[in-house]
């Protein structure tokens, strides 16, 4: 994963800006513990690499879930998250959450997805603290609860898409797209699917909630597409004219999420859980 523009290294100032870190912990870092630039300009001015950033990405991360920083760097430079449970991150991501402190969680969510990849980021951490603060927020009506859910979502939307992109198609199959239903806010879930499907090497695209039916098309059209994920979370954002429509043009449709039960929908819907959604998507 890595959030530099096309790949491109960066400078210290810009490392710095992107972690939240100033440029002396980022030259701490690296005099005690071998973690920093692995290049230098020709004025010895220091220039860091994709995978540079992962590693110091993933340092603040553990040092955030309360990891010394020598053991931190330990870690990060044996590639093993070794002790770090997925309670542990669930609980450190749900403290985060409650304090609104989305740097802290996105640098955990990043950690996640570098060491346990996007589907059980998704299954073992994430959903379940967005679950447990939603349900606070259903049964006592706790505004505190509802910008808990909010911070957190923001911050995972935000690492993934600091997730590299998959590889291209490959020849004879197109990506699998994914897009919301009109209206629909909850867009979280399906984007993780869609990661989830490129994390396990298969080609996707998410086109977020904001294209309308004929860029779609238009979409469809280039990229001869899989399968189009249509995600309704609720039933308001749920079109079953429009899914019917592009049905009828020959484009793939899936509907996906409980926003579709009930409706007379067409297409072959995915499963309703992640797993069985992915494995369909994979197949």
């Amino acid at each position: 994963m890595s959030s530099t523009p096309e790949g491109r290294s960066l400078s210290s100032n810009e490392v710095a800006r992107t972690l939240g870190v100033s440029q002396v912990t980022l030259r701490t870092w690296e005099q005690r513990y071998g973690i920093g630039a692995s290049g230098r300009e020709e004025n010895g001015r220091r220039r860091y690499t994709p995978e540079d950033v992962d590693r110091l990405r993933r340092m603040r991360a553990l040092q955030a879930q309360g990891t010394r920083a020598r053991e931190a760097a330990r870690l990060v430079l044996s590639r093993s998250a070794a002790g770090t449970t997925v309670e542990l991150r669930r609980q450190r991501i749900a403290e985060a959450a409650e304090s609104l402190d989305v740097a802290t969680m996105g640098a955990l969510v990043d950690d996640a997805l570098t060491s346990l990849g996007v589907a059980k980021s998704w299954t073992d951490v994430v959903a379940p603290v967005l679950r447990a603060i939603g349900e606070r927020w259903a049964a006592a009506g706790d505004r505190d609860a509802m910008a808990a859910e909010w911070a957190l979502a923001a911050a995972a939307s935000a690492a993934l898409d600091r997730v590299r992109a998959p590889a291209p198609a490959a020849a004879g199959r197109g990506p699998a797209l994914f897009v919301c239903g009109p209206a629909e806010r909850h867009e979280l879930p399906v984007k993780m699917l869609s990661a989830a499907l490129g994390d396990d090497g298969a080609p996707s695209m998410f086109l977020s909630g904001l294209v309308s039916a004929d860029v779609l098309r238009v979409v469809a059209g280039r990229y001869s597409p899989s399968a189009v994920v249509i995600w309704s979370m609720t039933s308001p954002s749920a079109d079953v004219r429009t899914l019917r429509a592009l049905h009828a043009e020959g484009i793939p449709v899936r509907p996906a999420g409980p926003g579709w039960r009930g409706l007379p929908t067409v297409g072959e819907p995915l499963p309703p859980s992640f797993a069985d959604a992915l494995a369909a998507l994979s197949g």
